[in-house]
């Protein structure tokens, strides 16, 4: 198993060589940045690693993009990582970092990363990226090596005022444990398991921040009338579940709500998934996972001081037996609207729905995001790196642009039409209020995850609050792709979901 500390972020770089010079379990050296940042004067710690003052030339003349020497029992490599990004890449190339670090971090013995940026805003992006290059799930029958990676970041420029490093290990360890509950397996993960993981992390580490913890599940799901998630979930030996973690703090003005999908395995129910696209749907509770973990490091960062902040999970398993919910079924909402199933493999928008109708009948959000990984249809739309979210405000549209980009976690807005896209235009139902996929065929191709998203707004209350034009401000991220790369958790929406809420607490303050 692998911790990852980190031990500074400054402009200082003696922080690294003193700790070089004095840590002697250390066998891998590893530093990064791009090529300006590793070859300017004084960039390196080649004294305390006994490393000859014309060791980064060849990188310097463009040779090569990395060198790596032994020295003293050590393995040390200097790395470059691409400078080229477009607009829609954020100020550092946090993808490239992944793959420099992920290939040359080390698999035994402890190990230092170094990572060389420009600027402060390059700090936060770079540090989820290493983070994620080190997955904490494994089962292999050897065990993993027992190790610690030490992080030091190095700003070219001093700050504006002190970071502390203590920041980061939050964001790092709450990446590394949504991308952990990513990478479980269902026979490990299931609506049981997931409440007692959220229920341990609330006790040991919420509780004492002032953090409730409330949890409907089973037949009480059934019986209070939230029949999205009882439905999609009744089949399966373990009992559907919503969770909500609140925080609430004495000086809150604001309330924000955030709603993830939890499906810790999606069979696609008696619509069942065939041609192996079952595969890998372990990864089908991501959003609730980003939800989850991004509101642990919120709160425990001290970042929502002036607004409340509510996590609602949506968390069952699309199972089959005789008690599967069915083809044809008119299941009735917690909004109270009522959906003809067409589509029992469309079951994320019905947990979700319920999810977002208890927001807005108990908690009177005033910003209210859901995340998701709902429709294959997301990567054709905006790829496999960048979720797509659809939003009823312009603003906050880009409020959301933006901490995608300064977090890593990339976004690109969906189109935001229900003129054309609403459910009234394409999920219509001749016996119910609306269908949970479009009827015709057709419509199916018809921005068809833009069209999933309205489908959840349909379900938010009073409706004028969250039309464009209303005081509510609402978005839905689709991350299906961003999830999950190379078979592995990234711990998608901790950082996206981290980043707006900064940028919410300076809005409100």
């Amino acid at each position: 198993m692998t911790s990852v500390v980190f031990r500074s972020v400054s402009a200082d770089a003696a922080l690294a060589s003193d700790f070089l010079a004095q840590e002697g379990s250390i066998k891998t050296v590893l530093i990064i940045g791009e090529k300006a940042s590793l070859t300017a004067d004084d960039a390196l710690p080649l004294a305390a690693l006994s490393l000859p003052a014309d060791f980064a030339a060849p990188i310097a003349d463009g040779t090569t993009e990395s060198i790596t020497a032994y020295v003293a029992g050590k393995s040390v490599t200097l790395a470059t990582f691409t400078e080229k990004k477009s607009r829609n890449l954020g100020p550092v190339r946090s993808d490239a970092i992944h793959e420099v670090v992920s290939k040359n971090g080390g698999k035994e013995g402890d190990a230092v990363v170094i990572a060389r940026l420009s600027n402060e805003d390059q700090v936060l992006p770079a540090a989820l990226a290493i983070a994620r290059a080190f997955p904490l799930y494994a089962k292999k029958s050897k065990a993993a090596a027992v190790r610690t990676v030490y992080v030091h970041i190095v700003l070219a420029e001093a700050p504006a005022s002190p970071i502390d490093a203590a920041k980061f290990q939050v964001l790092a360890n709450a990446v590394r444990e949504c991308a952990n509950l990513v990478d479980m397996p269902p026979n490990e993960l299931n609506p049981t398991t997931y409440v007692e993981i959220v229920r341990n992390v609330w006790k040991n580490q919420l509780e004492a921040h002032g953090v409730t913890m409330t949890v409907i599940q089973g037949t009480e799901l059934r019986d209070q009338g939230y029949g999205g998630l009882w439905n999609v979930g009744k089949a399966s030996e373990n009992a559907p579940a919503l969770v909500v973690l609140s925080h609430t703090p004495a000086n809150a003005q604001k309330t924000v709500a955030w709603v993830g999908k939890g499906i810790t395995f999606d069979t696609g129910g008696l619509s069942l998934k065939v041609g192996g696209v079952m595969a890998n749907m372990k990864t089908d509770m991501g959003g609730s996972g980003g939800v989850f973990q991004g509101f642990v490091a919120t709160v425990l960062n001290g970042v929502n001081t002036n607004f409340n902040l509510h996590a609602i999970l949506c968390i069952a398993e699309n199972s089959v037996d005789e008690r599967a919910y069915r083809v044809d079924d008119v299941i009735t909402s917690y909004s109270g609207k009522t959906v003809e199933v067409l589509n029992t493999d469309a079951e994320g928008r019905l947990v979700l729905m319920d999810g977002v109708a208890h927001a807005c009948k108990h908690l009177n959000p005033d910003v209210l995001v859901d995340m998701a990984t709902l429709t294959g249809a997301q990567t054709y739309a905006t790829g496999a790196k960048h979720a797509g979210f659809v939003s009823n405000s312009f603003e906050f549209e880009g409020m959301l642009s933006r901490a995608g980009l300064g977090s890593g976690d990339l976004a690109y807005p969906l189109m935001y039409c229900p003129e054309f896209l609403s459910v009234d235009k394409v999920m219509s139902s001749k016996v119910a209020d609306m269908t949970n996929i479009p009827a015709a065929a057709g419509d199916r191709a018809n921005a068809p995850s833009a069209a999933s998203g309205l489908f959840v707004a349909a379900h938010l209350s009073p409706e004028e609050k969250w039309t464009e034009s209303g005081v509510g401000m609402w978005a839905h991220i689709d991350m299906a792709f961003p999830c999950n790369s190379g078979g592995r958790g990234t711990g998608y929406g901790v950082g996206i979901l981290y980043k707006l809420a900064e940028t919410l607490r300076a809005k409100f303050a």
